[in-house]
């Protein structure tokens, strides 16, 4: 499995929209930025969210170790057939007790794939209704994640259609589910619940309270303290002076709460934290400020990110360049800068984030 540290790269060279790279020019850089950093520090995450890739669904935190896992691993083994064989009918009985047990909910779901690498063997069930994973070699569970329908939802269990319904009221939405998602396992254990416009609400199992979301606004209802922050990060991007967002989306995964402020027609875009007004990400395209090669970096966003941010990079290194789309800036026991660019040959920033 990858260390902390690959992981950590992993996800900066992901945040580049613009790049594509081939898995060996990943691993190159991987190798590169670790001989020239030496060991990375430890930072705050993001919960990863594992796409239920057949529907476009999202879920908290699902099988965040094989997420990872995924690029750096060798082809897996993988397995579809009408004829099962032993292994397959033990697995696909193991996954199906799993499920049932683990959510109390007495549903059978169409087991058909395995996956097996070192660290996991992966079960799952047809167009992505159910996963399970055990330790390698073995039917011990390490996770159950499943899909039921509201009205499958046994009768304990509708407090926590309440608590989602009730966080979704706050955002002056009132919602009826279809669908829900449970998920058990790697010390994380809840119910989570999905509407159009990639909204979510995941609401802890134990204590019944909402652990993460992500609710779309009015921008009228949006903390008005929130959206003058947004305008003056953006004033300092860009020299300019009226900005309006017609999408505002207040997000919660890991630690403080934030608005994702829009307007994408002017494609332009800031992220505040709803709590301490901290700047963590603006978006907007100018030709005002441009970096043509590595040792421009610091010196280009220094001011920047002082104005912006509120933060000081000195003693910061610069990685990256026109393979990655851009530049992350790095101090140990500092937070992290990302530096996306618009146009590679032009050298002019889009977006500066500051990771959490």
């Amino acid at each position: 499995m990858p260390s902390q540290d690959e992981q950590i790269i992993l996800e900066e060279l992901n945040q580049f929209p613009q790049q594509s790279l081939s898995r060996e020019r990943s691993q190159a850089i991987l190798e590169g930025v670790r001989k020239e950093g030496g060991r990375l520090q430890k930072v705050n995450k993001r919960k990863a969210y594992y796409g239920w890739m057949a529907k476009g669904l999202i879920t908290c935190g699902l099988l965040l170790g094989f997420f990872w896992l995924k690029p750096f691993a060798v082809p897996a083994e993988t397995t579809s057939q009408a004829a099962l064989t032993p292994e397959e009918q033990t697995y696909f009985a193991a996954a199906q007790k799993a499920v049932q047990a683990a959510s109390g909910i007495q549903k059978t779901f169409p087991f058909d794939e395995i996956e097996k690498d070192a660290e996991y063997t992966i079960v799952r069930a047809k167009d992505y209704q159910a996963i399970v994973t055990f330790k390698p070699g073995t039917t011990e569970v390490r996770s159950v994640a499943a899909e039921f329908a509201t009205n499958e939802l046994i009768p304990p269990y509708q407090k926590y259609v309440e608590t989602a319904q009730n966080a979704f009221k706050e955002a002056s939405q009132q919602v009826a589910f279809q669908k829900s998602w449970f998920f058990k396992g790697m010390g994380e254990h809840y119910f989570s619940f999905e509407l159009a416009g990639n909204q979510h609400v995941q609401v802890d199992f134990a204590t019944n309270k909402v652990a993460g979301f992500a609710l779309n606004y009015n921008p009228k209802d949006v903390d008005q303290k929130a959206i003058s922050i947004a305008q003056t990060a953006l004033t300092r991007l860009s020299h300019e002076k009226q900005f309006a967002f017609t999408e505002a989306k207040k997000r919660k995964e890991t630690g403080e709460a934030t608005w994702q402020l829009d307007n994408k027609q002017a494609n332009y875009a800031v992220t505040v934290g709803a709590t301490t007004g901290q700047v963590y990400k603006v978006d907007y395209v100018t030709d005002m400020y441009k970096i043509k090669a590595l040792d421009e970096v610091i010196p280009v966003t220094k001011p920047l990110i002082q104005d912006i941010f509120g933060m000081d990079i000195s003693g910061y290194t610069a990685h990256g360049g026109k393979d990655w789309g851009g530049y992350v800036l790095r101090s140990p026991g500092k937070p992290s800068f990302s530096i996306h660019l618009y146009n590679l040959d032009v050298g002019n920033i889009y977006s500066i984030r500051m990771e959490k």
